[in-house]
């Protein structure tokens, strides 16, 4: 209807600046105005085709920080990894599995994002993801970004997402495992997981700047943002289960991904998986070869362990975390 039509012109707006995009035909619209069809090829996909179709592509990899999402990544890129390939942790032209970034810098140069004002980042959300799904493609995307609405813009719908793998992890174990990784003190990491208006800032390319890239909330509005989410399922995984029951985990996981997106449950490439992906190993293949995604902090593959809260964090800042977060950590079994 004209609903679309407009949607059609405002999408048309912010995306046809990019050189991959050619106008092929614009013909005028007959009488009534939901008769219209406007014929693109954008990457060699017929535009029109997706509007009136709406595939629903993304499944989302999400997560507070160090909670297990890049290890999740890790196995499925070795899961979905073609015969007779080398496993790497750093990504490769030749991988047969992909995650992307959301929000991803390129996309943000691309579409000509003001990406230093957040809600310039949060008023394109779906835009961005309207335009990743014109390659017709299943897109796993990892996100820290809570599942929130920003004014009258939400991070996602029911338009866009398929679905949605959601990491949660002892807040106490990962309070230990971001400070490291931020190169903060305790205290002041406890500071960002605690408040409503935390978020994840990286650096440019130049170091000395950086953009505010996701919304996370606390670690507590994180949680109950993405198990709040009902528009498509979403399962909830615990770091914990992926440590100690291994295998059930990630069958779990591939389970999921067969009831969603028909992926195919291959025994022998599950244990492959997990074998190739053994924490201790991604540790050593990231000393050798180093980690891309690595901020500060002597590895990203730190430890891998559960419950390490208890020899590292003093008691005060354990009361502190078990206060704040007390009904989600009662609700998931950490209390």
């Amino acid at each position: 209807g004209l609903g679309s039509a407009l949607f059609v012109r405002d999408l048309m707006r912010k995306l046809v600046s990019g050189p991959e995009i050619r106008i092929i035909a614009t013909p005028e619209a007959p009488i009534p105005v939901d008769k219209a069809h406007i014929v693109i090829n954008i990457l060699y996909i017929e535009f029109y085709i997706r509007i009136s179709l709406k595939y629903i592509m993304i499944i989302w990899l999400a997560s507070y920080p160090k909670s297990g999402n890049t290890w999740l990544r890790m196995f499925l890129k070795s899961y979905f990894q073609k015969p007779g390939t080398k496993f790497a942790l750093n990504k490769d032209v030749l991988d047969n599995f992909r995650s992307h970034g959301f929000p991803d810098l390129e996309i943000l140069k691309h579409l000509k994002i003001n990406f230093k004002k957040f809600e310039e980042i949060a008023r394109n959300w779906e835009t961005m993801q309207d335009y990743i799904n014109l390659n017709n493609k299943t897109n796993f995307l990892k996100t820290h970004n809570s599942m929130c609405t920003v004014g009258p813009y939400k991070f996602t719908s029911h338009k866009n997402t398929k679905g949605g793998i959601y990491l949660i992890r002892d807040p106490r174990d990962v309070l230990i495992s971001y400070s490291s990784h931020l190169g903060k003190s305790y205290e002041d990491t406890f500071k960002i997981m605690s408040s409503s208006d935390g978020n994840e800032s990286p650096p440019l390319s130049n170091k000395d700047d950086s953009y505010e890239k996701t919304l996370l909330g606390s670690w507590a509005d994180h949680y109950n943002s993405w198990k709040s989410y009902k528009s498509s399922k979403i399962l909830i995984i615990k770091y914990e289960d992926m440590v100690l029951q291994n295998y059930d985990t990630f069958k779990k996981i591939i389970n999921y991904l067969n009831e969603i997106d028909n992926t195919e449950v291959d025994e022998e490439k599950l244990n492959r998986a997990l074998k190739q992906t053994e924490f201790k190993k991604l540790q050593d293949m990231e000393k050798k070869h180093g980690f891309s995604e690595k901020l500060k902090g002597e590895l990203f593959f730190r430890k891998g362990k559960t419950g390490n809260w208890k020899e590292e964090l003093p008691k005060d800042l354990i009361n502190k975390v078990e206060k704040a977060f007390y009904r989600e950590m009662v609700e998931l079994g950490y209390l």
